[in-house]
């Protein structure tokens, strides 16, 4: 069956018709909508004025207004993909003024989406939760500095957008300069103070599902402190100042599910992505 779709996509996923968007990947074919703020048509300026800056709260504002135009003047699109911005939660604690504003002012957004479309179903999840670090490690710098250069070494949470979290995470990809330095690299990284498991690259494919093919000859996890990332110095003390993810200790997120008749039980959805299972089965 061919269900018109939309896609609303947060800064940072360029998109065209002609990229592999959801839609496609789930075999619907292309979908009829798709809106970026960093590249909006014409007519969506218009619609909703110019896009606020990437680096603001306001930014989800503009893409839940969008969302809330297509429901009321699109009835023919039957699925609304809808992709936020997590820089409000990267740089606020939930308990502070400014993350209780954002949250308020998506509750009300999403109050005047059911409205818009009272017989829709609501799915809402997160792709991570976060926590504040206090610790950076660099282990190109590590590593180096104890006698075993690396080929590579990066955060797995690595983008271009590095104001919120400066482009580190609590995964971490190593890569060695040759197989010999396994076992001194690994030990290495696990005497790192907050580096709580090294696993191999097929250690950690098996167990988290991981494509060996997109992954390090070790993939490191961090405590609840750490992020790892590329500096200009081995490692830094980040006093609880940057808040990002990656790591175990932010794997469990939220899912709601409102007015989704048929839905199954509670138990079925022990993934973000069951979301997608459910609705598209295969």
């Amino acid at each position: 069956m061919r269900w018109p779709m939309a896609v609303i996509w947060s800064p940072g996923l360029r998109v065209s018709l002609s990229q592999p968007v959801p839609a496609m990947r789930l075999g619907l074919g292309p979908p009829e909508i798709v809106l970026t703020p960093e590249e909006p048509t014409p007519e969506w300026t218009q619609k909703l004025g110019q896009a606020p800056p990437i680096y603001s709260a306001e930014i989800n504002y503009w893409l839940m207004r969008a969302a809330l135009d297509i429901l009321k003047n699109r009835p023919d699109i039957r699925v609304l993909y809808v992709h936020t911005t997590d820089y409000p939660m990267h740089m606020w604690a939930p308990e502070v003024p400014e993350s209780k504003e954002h949250l308020a002012r998506l509750d009300d957004l999403f109050g005047q989406a059911m409205k818009a479309a009272p017989d829709a179903a609501f799915l809402v999840t997160a792709d991570h939760g976060m926590n504040a670090k206090t610790r950076c490690w660099d282990f190109e710098k590590v590593c180096a500095a104890r006698g075993v250069p690396l080929r590579k070494a990066f955060s797995a949470g690595r983008d271009r957008y590095v104001k919120h979290n400066r482009g580190c995470s609590g995964a971490a990809y190593v890569y060695l300069k040759s197989p010999e330095d396994g076992p001194r690299v690994r030990e290495i990284i696990g005497n790192t103070k907050g580096a709580e498991r090294v696993l191999t690259r097929e250690e950690a494919a098996r167990e988290y599902k991981l494509m060996p093919s997109r992954i390090g000859d070790f993939v490191v996890w961090g405590d609840q402190d750490t992020i790892f990332g590329e500096m200009d110095m081995e490692t830094d003390n980040l006093e609880g100042k940057v808040r990002s993810h990656g790591s175990l200790h932010e794997i469990e997120m939220p899912i709601f599910l409102y007015n989704a008749k048929g839905a199954p039980s509670a138990d079925y959805f022990r993934h973000n992505l069951d979301l997608a299972r459910w609705l598209y089965p295969a």
